[in-house]
């Protein structure tokens, strides 16, 4: 059983790395995107880590022991030039790299950097361009095609709420261009997976037919979540009961323009707001336990307090529900707190 098991969990790398338009992919067992880039062991003593990512904070600063991590507040190529500045970076396997790591969509606001502007940056500073596509997800970005050398991404939504454990899709770009030019960086990121010395992931069976049964429904299960998302965000920037509603769909969002031209078939199942005058923690007890309980990436729609539960901002990721029922549950939690 255990043979079969790593027989198909090379089956589901392959078909994932079709799915990306990958030269090649890893499955890493890991709790999240940084957690995995640091178990792969491909960001190595000496390195210099320049990462957008204030929402992964600690992780970034307890995870690559050795390196050089640079923690930039915006994700223009500017503030990422200017963190590089010194650093003899090297597009060779053996010598000292220099990493740019950012979400595709993420961090606080829902993020969403212009990647393309990114990966031409990169290229002329001999960096890898790194990014987490877990939020967009493979049906929603495709930062290969962009300019990243290397796309991760948390399987939550590709197992439907039903993974067994957490998981984590490392895929790597494909380093030939036309007129038989080569990709020194996309090359050097192979090089790199391809010796991480990370041991080939073991996988039950049933662990492996459900992320099969997640892939094949993927594209119907996303769209629906970005509809739904686009559907609540609407109705939250018309709620007088909320603030500072950001989801890039909306004209408000900073990165409206950037998202427009980087994400497809919408613009992400997330989306955020502030609560006015009141905590997090306050409307979570006022609505019902799925909406806390629900698996990541599963069908009932879920909400999080990124800033913490004394914070007043929310993070919404919409099911595949009913956004009607969605919003009109809201609607009764936000009037209960306005008269307490």
């Amino acid at each position: 059983m255990k043979g079969r098991c790593l027989v198909d969990v090379q089956q589901l790398e392959e078909a994932w790395a079709v799915r990306a338009g990958a030269r090649e992919a890893r499955l890493v067992a890991a709790p999240h995107v940084p957690a995995a880039l640091s178990l792969l062991g491909i960001v190595r003593p000496g390195d210099r880590l320049v990462a957008f990512a204030d929402d992964f904070v600690d992780a970034f600063a307890s995870g690559f022991d050795g390196c050089d991590v640079a923690l930039v507040g915006s994700w223009s190529a500017d503030a990422f030039a200017a963190a590089s500045e010194g650093f003899d970076a090297s597009l060779d396997a053996e010598g000292l790299h220099l990493w740019w790591f950012v979400n595709s969509i993420g961090g606080f606001g829902l993020c969403v950097p212009d990647l393309r502007a990114l990966g031409r940056a990169a290229r002329e500073a001999r960096a890898l361009l790194v990014v987490d596509n877990t939020v967009a997800s493979i049906f929603g970005c495709d930062p290969l095609r962009l300019g990243a050398v290397l796309s991760l991404e948390a399987l939550d939504r590709v197992f439907a709420g039903e993974a067994p454990r957490k998981l984590v899709a490392a895929s790597v770009a494909r380093s030939q261009l036309k007129r038989h030019r080569v990709d020194a960086a996309a090359e050097c990121a192979h090089a790199l997976l391809e010796g991480c010395g990370l041991a080939k992931l073991d996988m039950p069976a049933d662990e492996v037919g459900v992320l099969e049964r997640g892939l094949d429904s993927l594209d119907a299960r996303m769209q629906a979540h970005f509809d739904r998302a686009r559907a609540l965000a609407e109705y939250l920037a018309a709620n007088e009961m909320v603030r500072n509603v950001r989801y890039p769909g909306l004209n408000s969002h900073p990165d409206h323009a950037a998202a427009t031209g980087i994400l497809e078939h919408g613009f992400g199942p997330a989306v955020e707001f502030d609560l006015i005058e009141r905590s997090a923690g306050e409307l979570f007890d006022a609505l019902p336990g799925e909406f806390r309980t629900s698996p990541a990436g599963g069908a009932t729609t879920r909400l999080s307090a990124p800033r913490g539960k004394q914070g007043s901002t929310i993070r919404l990721f919409a099911g595949t529900d009913n956004p009607l029922v969605v919003a009109s549950t809201l609607d009764n939690a936000l009037r209960k707190l306005a008269t307490l």
